[in-house]
């Protein structure tokens, strides 16, 4: 009996594909490094100004307004943010696709754990929409007074986003690991599980969001690899 699926693969296939595309534009306008090289424990210049506290870790990313280099790097932030509001969406539509197709041999039991889910990833995508708008005020901010008000949430709001998303992307992990057959979706399972509790010990060393980020990435490009590509294109043989 030929198993029914809500979603078909060839939706995943577009999604995951869509979303490399847009994450390879986002990081043509990110800058390459921080105005300061000692700016943070994080590689990424990007996940250090979310998760900054003071004026002056901001200002080691991105300069002081009386530096050569403020003008330039803070018009590419702010280029990135405005083109991330889009891309929130994006791989909100692509965490819901996965979820969904994740839960779909216990559909009846899974469905209502997925509405939870869902809450987890409106909070997360709506905490990210946040965080966009405090770094959007703290590159208007015009001396180290003003960026203290969006300072007070950002860090906060960040946290909060990447909790959200790597509990669902979590779950999501545990589904594969009971449910599905394949070393892609098992390797996956573990990168996903990996991500999360990296993500709950960032809470003691923030420098580990980074690596649990690049987890997340890497779990998520393997589930894509076999939902999105590989079922796609065994349905599409099938047809043909």
């Amino acid at each position: 009996m030929k198993e029914k699926i809500n979603f078909p693969e060839i939706w995943g296939l577009g999604l995951g594909v869509f979303l490399l595309l847009y994450s390879g534009f986002l990081n043509h306008f990110s800058p390459a490094e921080a105005y300061s090289e000692t700016h943070s424990g994080f590689h990424s210049p990007i996940i250090a100004l979310e998760t900054a506290e003071t004026p002056k870790q901001v200002q080691d990313i991105i300069g002081t307004i009386d530096t050569e280099e403020f003008p330039g790097l803070t018009n590419q932030y702010r280029i990135l943010n405005y083109f991330d509001f889009g891309f929130i969406f994006c791989y909100m539509a692509f965490l819901a696709y996965t979820g969904h197709y994740a839960g779909r041999r216990v559909r009846s039991i899974f469905l209502k754990i997925f509405l939870c889910m869902v809450v987890l990833l409106i909070i997360g995508g709506f905490c990210d929409l946040v965080e966009n708008i405090l770094i959007l005020n703290l590159l208007d901010s015009k001396n180290a007074e003003e960026m203290l008000p969006s300072l007070e949430y950002l860090k906060s709001t960040s946290q909060l986003k990447w909790f959200c998303l790597l509990l669902y992307v979590a779950i999501v992990g545990i589904y594969f690991w009971l449910y599905e057959r394949g070393w892609l979706l098992r390797i996956s399972s573990v990168l996903l599980l990996t991500a999360f509790f990296l993500g709950l010990f960032s809470l003691i060393r923030i420098s580990l969001l980074e690596i649990a980020f690049g987890f997340m990435s890497l779990g998520l490009l393997l589930a894509w690899l076999q939902y999105g590509f590989t079922l796609a294109f065994s349905s599409l043989s099938k047809k043909t």
